[in-house]
C-alpha cells in the first residue's frame, strides 16, 4: 500500500492538515473554486480548530470568515450544524463512512466521497 501511495499520491487540490479540515473545506468548496476555499481557510482553521469550536461558533462571526465563499450565511448554519452533529454522535471526530458523513449538515454527494479518499 505504502508504494502505491508514493506512486500515485493523493490528489486533493483543498489545503488542510487532518479530516476536520478536509471536512470543512469540502463544505465550504460547494459554488466556488478550490483556490478560493484555499484562500479563506488559513484565517477559518486558526479560529476553529475543533468540531466543537463550529458547534459553538457565533455565526456573524464564522459568516464573516468565509463570506467571500458565496452563500456563507447557508454554508455557516451547515458547519454549526457539523460541529454540533459531531461532537453529539461521533465524539468530535470526522466519522470514517459514508453513511456517517452523509449524516452530517452541508455534507451531500461529493463530499463524503472526497472525505474517504482523501482524508
Amino acid at each position: 500500500m505504502a508504494a502505491l501511495r508514493e506512486e500515485y499520491p493523493a490528489a486533493c487540490a483543498l489545503t488542510h492538515a487532518n479530516q476536520l479540515e478536509l471536512l470543512v473545506a469540502t463544505i465550504l468548496s460547494a459554488q466556488t473554486t478550490d483556490a478560493r476555499v484555499n484562500q479563506v481557510t488559513p484565517a477559518l482553521f486558526a479560529r476553529m480548530r475543533s468540531a466543537g469550536d463550529y458547534a459553538q461558533a457565533d455565526p456573524g462571526e464564522l459568516e464573516g470568515l468565509i463570506h467571500s465563499t458565496g452563500f456563507f450565511r447557508a454554508k455557516a448554519r451547515a458547519l454549526i450544524g457539523m460541529g454540533g452533529v459531531l461532537q453529539g454522535r461521533f465524539g468530535g471526530q470526522v466519522p470514517v463512512t459514508m453513511e456517517g458523513l452523509t449524516s452530517l449538515p452541508g455534507v451531500a454527494g461529493r463530499p463524503p466521497t472526497w472525505c474517504v479518499g482523501v482524508g
